[in-house]
């Protein structure tokens, strides 16, 4: 049997040195002997973490162009990373292979198991995030995805994307803190976690609601689409 190749991409500079440890201890978790899981990033990009829209919209052709290059390359699948989802509806539309986002994978996997998820994302702020400080990217992707009924809140810890890289100390239990008010306060009964293996353990170990990882969920659903036989709709994203 052919075996299936995935490219993991993590849209930035320096993504795998950032980043390429703790999604490597990821994959072990989800290793298949018939699939290989390839990371790849942006070399071009002058940009570390995305923040904002005008980050997202910089690393955007990057990152379209990275996927269309996996394809030329024989992958058979592209799990594009980044919540944000730079670049993956253009993606969509030019390539012929599967392509998950990393939000769409994540949500999609949270209403499987119940009725309402929260996310945990860095931020400026501790607390809920909902309506300000960048969490309008993640409501307008539940909106597009239908999902938007089923978000019961956007919360963060007071931390750069990267102090999660870098596993900064006592970010476990901030994380825990807000995972449990977004259960307690916002009702939600599933919640998407952030950072490495190690906080999302701590979390699936300590809260009594399914802890859902998007680094892992996106590239089992490409995997899944990959078996199945299936890519995204040409009448939805018609080939430019």
């Amino acid at each position: 049997m052919k075996k299936i190749k995935i490219c993991a991409t993590i849209p930035n500079l320096d993504g795998i040195k950032s980043w390429g440890k703790i999604h490597q201890e990821f994959f072990e978790t989800i290793r298949n002997p018939d699939v290989e899981i390839t990371i790849a990033d942006l070399p071009k990009a002058k940009i570390k973490s995305v923040s904002n829209a005008y980050d997202s919209t910089n690393l955007g052709f990057l990152h379209t162009e990275l996927a269309i290059d996996a394809e030329k390359k024989g992958f058979d699948g592209v799990a594009m990373g980044c919540l944000d989802e730079p670049g993956v509806d253009a993606a969509k539309e030019i390539l012929s292979i599967p392509v998950v986002g990393e939000c769409e994978a994540a949500m999609h996997f949270a209403s499987l198991v119940g009725r309402k998820f929260s996310f945990l994302i860095p931020g400026s702020i501790t607390g809920s995030k909902r309506g300000g400080d960048g969490a309008y990217f993640i409501e307008d992707l539940a909106r597009k995805y239908g999902l938007i009924q089923k978000l019961s809140s956007i919360r963060s810890v007071s931390a750069a994307t990267l102090d999660y890289a870098k596993q900064k100390a006592n970010l476990k239990n901030e994380m825990l803190l807000q995972a449990q008010k977004a259960i307690d306060e916002d009702g939600a009964d599933s919640i998407i976690g952030y950072g490495s293996l190690d906080i999302i353990t701590f979390l699936q170990r300590n809260l009594k609601v399914p802890v859902i990882e998007p680094v892992r969920s996106t590239v089992t659903f490409v995997e899944s689409l990959i078996k199945l036989r299936l890519t995204h709709s040409k009448r939805t994203f018609p080939k430019p």
